[in-house]
Parts: structure tokens; sequence; C-alpha cells
């Protein structure tokens, strides 16, 4: 039947095919699981697991025959298809020795399926098309921009981005999410590019990095190694993570390095709080370090001249960061969501003063304190 039907398809077999039978296409069905052992979504109440064929067993930019298809399992043979082709891809069905042209949305059961090779520009949805345009555009002949740019020059993009993708995570705006963490994996292969042109490293090395080091510290999924619970495993990480950088001879002498120097400043205060009670350099309990909070909000009260004041008003961040750690409150996105509160009580504050035909600082200040809780009143309900 396969030599029939390369007869009578628009098959160019010098660019070459692939035959893929479909049940490579379908994700093993999970099995039940107790509920230390359930997937992250389910864990967090937002669906059943949704089962993930990986790899995918083709390649969208060769020609694709799909086999021995099962009418009973279309559809999860379709969402896998799905994944790298257009809805509107077409599809040429073989049925005996006859073929009709359908949509990969619309195809229907048949002996077999035929789809056409995607050129690499329409392919874009698979993560080797990035990798390909971004050699594009800084390759010969490519983008003006693009050629200009440098390792340093790219900072302030990463920096960017990763603060525009941290403001979508804090506004759990999920479309916006999927855009800006594409802006963001830009910015990775922009770098691996260059690294790659300069001989220094390429991307297939970033993943094998990235790929290596997470099999290794997985030892308890990728291993024979048994753990009880998330602290375990954390415990294992910083001992497989400390052995890795003495066969580097990177060793470190103290608990608190390996913290990047330019992560923010409460970002910083707090890592260092968890590093430090890693070797436990902390409280035996919140009670401590509520009383720390208070001692050093007094010694700030009582402070004189400016660099004394600086300088409680530092230890009092810092007493805060470590109340977050215990807390388990992450201080950046806390202050980040005060600030957006903030921010729109502020506009609506704003909005009725001028409903008013006033401006905000023709307001006395018990007008603008009223209209403040009139906001407060009104973003609670």
């Amino acid at each position: 039947m396969l030599s029939q039907l390369l007869t009578q398809l628009p098959l160019d077999l010098s660019q070459g095919f692939q035959v893929v039978p479909a049940h490579k296409l379908l994700a093993p069905i999970p099995v039940p699981a107790e509920d230390a052992d359930r997937a992250w979504c389910e864990l967090q109440g937002i669906a059943e697991y949704p089962s993930f064929v990986s790899p995918l067993p083709f390649q969208a930019t060769q020609a694709l025959i799909i086999t021995e298809i099962d009418t009973s399992k279309l559809a999860a043979v379709r969402a896998s298809l799905l994944r790298r082709y257009p809805a509107e891809h077409p599809v040429h069905s073989l049925n005996e020795i006859s073929l009709s042209q359908q949509t990969l949305a619309t195809a229907s059961t048949a002996q077999a399926w035929y789809l056409p090779a995607l050129s690499i520009e329409t392919d874009v949805a698979s993560p080797s098309t990035l990798e390909w345009i971004m050699a594009r555009l800084a390759g010969p002949h490519g983008c003006p921009w693009d050629r200009k740019q440098t390792h340093a020059s790219l900072r302030e993009f990463l920096l960017e981005e990763t603060h525009e993708t941290l403001e979508a995570l804090d506004a759990e705006d999920w479309p916006n999410l999927k855009e800006e963490l594409g802006d963001l994996l830009l910015q990775i292969v922009f770098h691996a590019e260059f690294g790659r042109q300069a001989g220094r490293f390429n991307l297939d090395q970033v993943y094998t990095a990235i790929n290596s080091k997470l099999i290794r510290r997985h030892p308890h999924i990728f291993g024979t190694t048994e753990v009880s619970d998330a602290d375990e495993v954390l415990r294992n990480w910083d001992a497989i993570k400390a052995t890795e950088h003495q066969e580097k001879g990177s060793q470190r002498n103290s608990a608190l390095d390996g913290i990047a120097k330019t992560l923010p400043p409460l970002a910083t205060a707090q890592l260092i709080g968890k590093k430090a009670a890693k070797v436990g350099f902390d409280w035996p309990d919140v009670s401590g370090v509520w009383a720390k909070v208070h001692e050093e909000i007094a010694e700030l009260q009582v402070a004189t001249n400016p660099e004394e004041q600086a300088a409680e008003f530092g230890d009092v961040l810092f007493a805060l960061t470590n109340l977050a750690r215990w807390l388990k409150i992450d201080s950046e996105s806390a202050l980040r969501g005060t600030i957006a509160k903030f921010r729109r009580r502020f506009v609506t504050v704003e909005q009725a003063a001028q409903a008013q035909g006033r401006q905000l600082s023709q307001l006395s200040l018990s007008e603008a304190d009223t209209l403040w809780e009139a906001a407060k009143r009104a973003e609670k309900q």
C-alpha cells in the first residue's frame, strides 16, 4: 500500500519523507496518582493533568506520512500534529488507492495521511525556527540593527523583558505572559547566536548545560535516590551543587557566596537570610524575627543624624526580609503588589477629584483621604 501511496502523492522524493505510525503520536494514559504524586496542575487545583508527547516523532519541515490511523484515537493524533502544523494545513487522506485533500482540522479517518512539509518560515511552533531566525538576522546580509548589538548592549533589553515578564506574572495576565516569555526567550537565543559566531558556545551547549544539570540534580526522578519530601530534595540539590563547584575548582568559601551582584537589594537580603538559615544561623521560631523587627524599628525611631537613620532604616528593611522569608512571602513580589495597588488607588483618587472639577493638589488632606478610603472600598467590592 505504501508504494502505491508514493506514486499517488504530490511528493518530491529527492527531499525525503518520514513515515510515522499514528500510535507514536499518542501520549501515555496517566495512571491515577496519590495526592503526593499528582502533577502541578492537579496540586494547584487548576485542571486534570493533560498527557504529553515529547519529543514529537517528526519534523514538520519534512514531508510526513501518518499510518495506522485508529478512528477512536483521531482527536489525540490531530492534537499532536496541531502542535506543529496550522489547522488549515493540507492533508491528503488515502483510502484504498483514492486520494482526497482536506485540512488538518477537518481530516477524517483514513488508511494514511500525507502532510506536505512546512517551510522553515512557517514552522513557527518549532524552537529550531527561532534559532534559524536569529542566525539569519545576525548573519551575512542580516538586519543592520541586530548585527550592531553586542552582549553588553543587549543587557538593557534582557532586564526590560525580565521585568515585563514579572509584571505579566503579577497581573496573572496569561495571554500577555505567553508573549513576554517569548520576548525573554529571544534574548537567550540572541546571546547564544553571538556566542556561536564568536566560537565561545552555541545554543546546543546551552541546552546541554541545563538539561544535564536538571537530570543530575534530580536523582530521585532520573536515578535511584529516594526522598521523603521537598526539603530533602533541596538538601540533595545543595549537596550535588557543592560537589559540582568542587569538581570545577570553584568551591565557595562562604555560605553566602553565589549571589548575583545585580539582584535587587530586597531579593538579595532575603536570599542572604535564606542561605544563612541553611547553616543554622537563624531564629528558632518566628517570634524571634518579630522581636528583631520591633527592635530595629525602635532603633530607627531614636536615630538622630542622617547617617545613623539611613543605617537603621537598612536594618529595618533587612529584618523585614527575614520576616518575609519566615512567612513564605517573596519581598520583591509583595512590594511590587503594593506599588501596583497604590498606583491604582491614586489614579482613582485623581479621577474622582477631576470629576469634581478640581485637581488633586487643590484638595485638603481630609478631602483627599475621603476619596482614598472610597477608592479602597470600591476596590474591595
